[in-house]
């Protein structure tokens, strides 16, 4: 009978702990003949000073970007006192055509997403992408728009992610990226710093949640020793 009791509340802590770290505020920001974009908050321990976003989703064929990160999103707002915000991209228009199905991403993030998040104050944006082989090295972070505030940020938090590379880009150099000028570009214009986060796709679940974790660990670290 001990035994039982003992076993039940176990299982009421393990459900009620799941309930926990999935409740958040849910809303779907719009959708069109391309896809929709809804949005998550996760902010389990009152008004926290750090609010962070996070762009999932956008490109879908890159699947880590797309169906783990969000996870690990939620994960860090469980464990931290934090606002996690996960803006997650589902195209149903082509998404497994390489070209049509980023560009619908990308529109819809322009759309929908950008709008909401120039209302808010996150102190920082992340754009969560896979990458091919030699596109890149490793796990990173880029900064393409070389705006002051996404460097300064991209620099102090490398210093403390010795396993990622940081590539900050270069003020001189053309945008190549349609997702540069079309995303990166407006939010840092409009004072937010934003970082491309880029996994390598062939790595594991498991390696590239721990990384995942990892790097919002550290940007969490740096924006509230600035606060």
């Amino acid at each position: 009978m001990k035994k039982s009791l003992i076993i039940g509340v176990i299982i009421l802590g393990v459900v009620a702990a799941f309930l926990f770290a999935n409740s958040s505020q849910h809303s779907i920001l719009g959708s069109n003949q391309q896809g929709y974009v809804t949005k998550e908050v996760y902010s389990h321990y009152g008004n926290s000073s750090v609010k962070i976003a996070v762009i999932t989703g956008m490109h879908p064929r890159e699947n880590l970007s797309t169906n783990l990160v969000p996870q690990v999103v939620k994960a860090f707002a469980l464990l931290n006192n934090v606002e996690m915000v996960d803006y997650h991209v589902t195209v149903t228009d082509q998404p497994d055509d390489f070209d049509v199905g980023r560009s619908n991403g990308q529109d819809l993030v322009e759309e929908y997403a950008i709008p909401d998040i120039k209302k808010s104050d996150y102190q920082l944006v992340i754009i969560a992408h896979d990458h091919e082989q030699g596109y890149g090295e490793g796990y990173y972070i880029a900064t393409p728009t070389h705006d002051n505030k996404s460097v300064t940020l991209g620099e102090a938090v490398h210093q403390l992610l010795p396993l990622f590379n940081y590539y900050p880009g270069s003020s001189s150099t053309r945008e190549k990226s349609t997702s540069i000028s079309q995303i990166d570009r407006p939010l840092t214009n409009a004072g937010y710093p934003v970082f491309v986060y880029e996994i390598p796709e062939w790595n594991t679940q498991l390696e590239a949640a721990q990384m995942t974790y990892q790097l919002f660990s550290v940007s969490f670290k740096v924006l509230r020793a600035s606060n």
